[in-house]
């Protein structure tokens, strides 16, 4: 029996072969085991489609996305590739790709399942990892969807695809098929669970404010009034403690201000975070997903020290959630926001989350969009939030 092994790689600067560079780093650290599942996570400096179809095979499942920002354990890179593989008797993994995500979404679904197995004998478990395109604009919908397809006791682990924030194209792939407008569902059959933790390091600031306005991404007013207005109001007092004087932002300070005072949506008693990009001429603000008109909303503060803690608060998550067994690695999902928010500080955080999963090796990409829904909840697309999925060891 072939025991759990995780392997990762990060390819950075100026490589010929950054596939074959990355295959060669996994192929060593898996000591001659084949993968069942391989992620590969890319900077657009990259084409996506080659790097994925290089490491499909028959038993490996090879899926990939671009990405604003590429990391393992050790540290985080830019115009980098980033590689997660698994091995391992415990697991068997399907994969399916499906576009059209804008204009149909449950047909984009269909299609990304069609063929999949529901489930597999000996293999009790199931979670569904998805990465999807975000400038389809449908995200919140899209998971939802896919929780309802695939039922209430199938949790969901995944990841937005970015593109140095650019913001004109996100790529996913599955196997040889590789675009944008699509979304990929990879689904991981287990003999044990596999563990979720989802944190976002963002506490009230304001009152609860009421959406009066709104269009899809966009909120115009909010009690009444812009919205550009209502949020430098009730955030001058704790901008001020932090240098920033919001009468006076320039085009570039007003959206390093808008990533330290984002949008909370109640949920029970936490906060689903929802990442305010820019304002409008009109005084309106766009944000990175759908607030509905009437929602009502706090606006929320962090910083850096809250936002590294957040990350390794996901990973312990994740690792209580295995329910006791060891972790053999990890999967992360962590916005461009948080990083954006830290800086070169970044960095502690993924190796903090390492660190909580007992040094396990961990990859990941910066996301425009963090997918995290466990057994029962209720929502599960997120912003500037770290998603983190741990994989269990084996006893072989």
């Amino acid at each position: 029996m072939t025991a759990t092994r995780i392997a990762t790689a990060l390819v950075a600067g100026d490589v010929a072969d950054p596939a074959g560079e990355a295959a060669s780093k996994l192929r060593a650290q898996l000591s001659g085991a084949q993968a069942v599942l391989v992620g590969v996570f890319a900077s657009p400096a990259h084409d996506l489609g080659p790097l994925v179809a290089a490491f499909a095979r028959p038993g490996t499942v090879a899926i990939g996305a671009s990405t604003a920002g590429e990391f393992i354990e050790t540290g985080d890179a830019k115009g980098a590739v980033a590689a997660f593989a698994l091995a391992g008797d415990d697991f068997r993994v399907s994969a399916g790709i499906g576009a059209g995500l804008r204009a149909d979404p449950a047909r984009a679904i269909a299609r990304a399942l069609e063929g999949q197995p529901s489930a597999i004998e000996g293999f009790a478990h199931r979670t569904a990892l998805t990465l999807l395109d975000p400038l389809a604009g449908n995200g919140e919908e899209v998971v939802m969807m896919l929780s309802e397809e695939l039922g209430p006791e199938t949790p969901l682990a995944g990841g937005a695809a970015g593109d140095d924030l650019h913001m004109k194209e996100t790529r996913v792939a599955c196997g040889d098929r590789v675009g944008s407008d699509a979304l990929v569902v990879a689904q991981i059959f287990s003999r044990r669970p596999l563990g979720i933790g989802v944190d976002h390091g963002h506490r009230p600031l304001s009152a609860p404010l009421r959406v009066t306005r709104a269009s899809g991404g966009t909120i115009h007013e909010i009690e009444g009034r812009p919205a550009w207005d209502v949020w430098r109001e009730r955030t001058a007092e704790a901008a001020k403690k932090r240098g920033i004087d919001v009468d006076h932002l320039t085009p570039e300070g007003e959206g390093a201000f808008l990533l330290q005072f984002e949008a909370g949506l109640a949920k029970g008693d936490q906060y689903k975070i929802r990442a305010p990009l820019s304002r409008t001429a009109d005084g309106a603000i766009s944000f990175a997903a759908a607030i509905p008109e009437g929602a009502l909303l706090r606006i929320t503060e962090s910083d850096s020290g809250s936002q590294v803690a957040s990350a390794i608060s996901a990973a312990r998550r994740a690792r209580e959630a295995l329910g006791g067994a060891p972790v053999a690695g990890a999967l992360m999902f962590d916005c461009i926001c948080r990083n954006l928010i830290l800086g070169d500080e970044f960095a502690l955080a993924i190796r903090g989350a390492s660190e909580v999963l007992g040094g396990a090796r961990l990859a990941g990409f910066e996301t425009y969009g963090e997918v995290g829904l466990g057994t029962g909840e209720l929502s599960g697309f997120h912003n500037t939030t770290s998603v983190v999925l741990a994989f269990p060891g084996s006893d072989g």
